[in-house]
């Protein structure tokens, strides 16, 4: 995904159940109404029979009603909501200087950085312009298939 936040770039890849998640958390105006509790982790929401009537489904739709959201639409702190708090387990609420690490996300053959930076504000923390994000073109070319590697070694 670190690559398709390039203007030029027309395609994605990476964790997109992640990213989906995200946005379904973030964009209000977006999210398919979902009629069941919230459940940990919080990805399994969406697992749900959801309705996603009145919402739009071509793109084009899409990008129009997102270039027409202010500021006050968008839901930048969505974990502060008490009834997702109390499905989180004590032991990730404890030490938030955990939700600042940046670590390598693997998700099957895929490497992704996991720039928690990026996303601060959403935490409440305060947001600084963030740096150009990281780009593994080496290890996008490694395949995890292959049968007879030690991966923790390697």
């Amino acid at each position: 995904m670190c690559r398709a936040t390039r203007p030029s770039k027309a395609k994605i890849g990476g964790c997109l159940s992640l990213l989906q998640s995200w946005a379904r958390f973030h964009f209000p105006f977006l999210r398919p109404r979902v009629d069941h509790p919230y459940t940990f982790p919080l990805i399994t929401r969406w697992n749900h029979p959801t309705s996603y009537a009145r919402l739009p489904t071509s793109l084009e739709d899409i990008r129009l009603l997102l270039d027409q959201q202010s500021e006050t639409h968008f839901q930048w702190t969505p974990y502060e909501d008490s009834t997702i708090r109390a499905v989180i387990s004590y032991e990730y609420l404890q030490n938030p200087n955990v939700w600042h690490v940046k670590v390598t996300l693997i998700n099957y053959v895929t490497v992704e950085m996991h720039q928690s930076d990026r996303v601060l504000r959403q935490f409440g923390c305060r947001q600084p312009i963030p740096v150009a994000p990281e780009v593994f073109d080496d290890q996008h070319k490694i395949d995890l298939r292959q049968l007879h590697t030690d991966w923790p070694r390697f």
